[in-house]
């Protein structure tokens, strides 16, 4: 069964000296999962979204997560959009950590989960 949602926004404005952290969560009735997530950059100076799924409570796990990250302009309108994948399996419980590639660099960008199956028993 595959279980769609998207997330409220959330923006990561971009510059040459910090990264911002964003966290974005689904509560519901088989627990909640949260993207806990930066821009950082890769060796050669490219833009990179890493981060963390939590999960918290909830007998279940997720399989084939996916990450939907959307380039903002200035006015937060999305610009271009990717579809990474989370590896392996996300347990109840769980903290999985994450890379995926900026394909659109821009000066915002809104990362949220797209969809994930449901999976490893439990409700």
């Amino acid at each position: 069964m595959v279980w769609a949602a998207l997330l409220s926004g959330c923006l990561a404005w971009l510059d040459s000296s910090q990264a911002h952290a964003e966290r974005s969560t689904i509560p519901g009735n088989a627990g909640t999962i949260t993207v806990d997530w930066q821009v950082t950059r890769d060796r050669r100076g490219r833009p990179l979204i890493e981060g963390h799924v939590i999960t918290s409570g909830g007998m279940s796990g997720f399989c084939r997560p996916r990450l939907l990250v959307e380039t903002l302009d200035a006015e937060g309108r999305v610009t271009a959009s990717n579809v990474g994948f989370i590896p392996g399996y996300v347990g109840g419980f769980d903290d999985v950590y994450f890379q995926e590639p900026v394909r659109a660099p821009g000066p915002a960008y809104r990362v949220t989960i797209a969809s994930w199956e449901k999976c490893g028993g439990g409700l």
